[in-house]
């Protein structure tokens, strides 16, 4: 959540932003003893230039892994992905504290007969699938393909003889600068965003992939203009029921067609025990709020406020979308937080339309 928020300084101010942004790659990094004993267990053994490369100490450090340049035939670097030992047993404790809240506030009058269990379910299933370097190796194999013609995005390609469920090697990307953003002039800028967000449309409504992750951490400008796209293991994909229903609903909020909206969430979902359901009145709201945001400027439109008024639709109504749902909705608030603070003239809900008809065309 601390790396979510710090792509949104429109929210919570730029000197929090700035702060809580050292938790996507600036978090203290794991002893030289510990990420040794990761190499030390991998199999076939690395060769003894990885151990000196790993005693230089990490170029990126998360709380998930750390990140080492290693050469193991000059010049063509490496990057070496070690996970902390730490990780796998501190993580499941940690979700299954989160669990236990979600079950918790579940039993209150206000979160009864919600989704909350389901979507925290989800969401630690998600980040506990970060703690398998296997997976996200695949995960990695998978972004390439899907983007393997756009010429401007940079996607490393991952090193299978060097990788395990704890360590995963891939391609090391030189040049990367998490300033190049907002130093790079204007129009280099704009074309970087403008490919990050085509990429992002393109991967969650055509191909149901969705980079959760998506920070200043894992997404690099280069000085050719070229975007660079890391870290996906906190990564998701849709089911095809959801990446369908997802780009339907999101084109009619981009259109202002209400009522298909409405229609859309009541096939999502089902009716919950709830003291006060009222199906005419969900439709009735869930039309003015996507009637009344479609009519928002560029600069008045927030992903975060709609879905949060969206949700208390649902809630006070006892309809509730499928939570699997939830996954493209923090992409598109971490996508929406970039876009705003570099590329803020940009219409970042016209720039779906061409993914939308696209999906939407060829089922």
């Amino acid at each position: 959540m601390g790396q979510l928020l710090a792509t949104r300084s429109d929210l919570i101010g730029p000197r929090l932003a700035r702060r809580l942004s050292r938790l996507q790659d600036d978090v203290a990094p794991m002893s030289i003893a510990d990420a040794l004993a990761v190499l030390e267990r991998s199999q076939p053994p690395l060769p003894a230039s990885a151990y000196a490369a790993v005693a230089k100490g990490p170029v990126a450090s998360g709380s998930i892994a750390c990140v080492y340049r290693w050469e193991p035939e000059p010049g063509a670097p490496v990057a070496l992905k070690i996970r902390r030992p730490d990780a796998a047993a501190t993580v499941p404790v940690d979700t299954a504290m989160l669990r236990w809240f979600a079950r918790l506030c579940a039993k209150t009058p206000w979160m009864r007969s919600s989704p909350v269990v389901a979507i925290v379910d989800d969401l630690c299933a998600a980040v506990l699938n970060q703690l398998d370097l296997d997976r996200e190796r695949l995960m990695l194999t998978r972004l390439r393909g899907i983007l393997e013609n756009e010429a401007r995005i940079v996607i490393p390609a991952p090193v299978d003889e060097y990788s395990n469920s704890e360590l995963l090697a891939m391609e090391f990307v030189t040049g990367l600068d998490r300033q190049m953003f907002a130093t790079a002039p204007p129009s280099l800028r704009d074309e970087g965003i403008t490919t990050l967000v085509r990429a992002m449309y393109e991967l969650i409504f055509v191909h149901g992939f969705v980079h959760i992750d998506l920070h200043q951490g894992n997404a690099y400008l280069l000085p050719d203009g070229r975007l660079v796209l890391l870290d996906v293991g906190f990564a998701h994909v849709l089911s095809e029921f959801s990446r369908e229903r997802f780009t339907r609903f999101f084109g009619g909020m981009v259109t202002g067609r209400g009522q298909e909206c409405a229609e859309i969430l009541l096939t999502t979902t089902k009716g919950v025990d709830h003291h006060d359901q009222n199906l005419d009145r969900f439709q009735a709201e869930i039309v003015r709020l996507v009637e009344e945001s479609a009519e928002l400027d560029v600069a008045n439109f927030s992903v975060p406020r709609f879905a949060a008024r969206l949700f208390q639709i649902q809630q006070s109504n006892g309809y509730y979308a499928e939570p699997e749902m939830t996954f493209p909705l923090l992409c598109l608030i971490a996508l929406e937080g970039t876009v705003n603070e570099l590329a803020p003239h940009m219409d970042f809900q016209i720039e779906a339309a061409p993914y939308i008809m696209s999906s939407l065309i060829d089922q």
